[in-house]
């Protein structure tokens, strides 16, 4: 069964790319624009990927209120920035795995499989 990235990013072509990558090696994607973390469609995916800056709100608040939710909170949510801190960052909201902007597509591909392997194993 195909697993389902929920990519959140706020920038129409960073996200096309994500999902185009990703789809391109068997994942099933569900992209969206920032919104508060309980009206996100959490239940149909499988990992989620969230850019850290956000028109208005920060990619690692989104991540705090996702795994706070019950039925949320065994998601892999995976931080992805420009930001020379972004390792801290993920760490501060308990993300699984961070990605770096700009990135290498095996990287991006890598990551999102590493964390779905890991969160399966928990």
């Amino acid at each position: 069964m195909k697993k389902t990235v929920l990519i959140i990013e706020d920038d129409n072509d960073i996200r096309d790319i994500v999902s185009y990558i990703l789809e391109s090696e068997g994942f099933n994607v569900i992209a969206t624009n920032p919104k508060p973390a309980i009206e996100l469609p959490v239940h149909r995916c499988n990992i989620v990927l969230i850019d850290e800056w956000l028109n208005k709100t920060e990619g690692h608040m989104l991540c705090q209120e996702i795994k706070k939710i019950h039925q949320m909170q065994h998601l892999p949510v995976i931080i992805l920035s420009t930001s020379a801190k972004i390792e801290e960052i993920a760490i501060s909201c308990k993300a699984d795995g961070f990605i770096r902007k700009p990135f290498e597509l095996d990287e991006l591909v890598n990551v999102v499989k590493k964390c779905l392997i890991a969160g399966t194993v928990a």
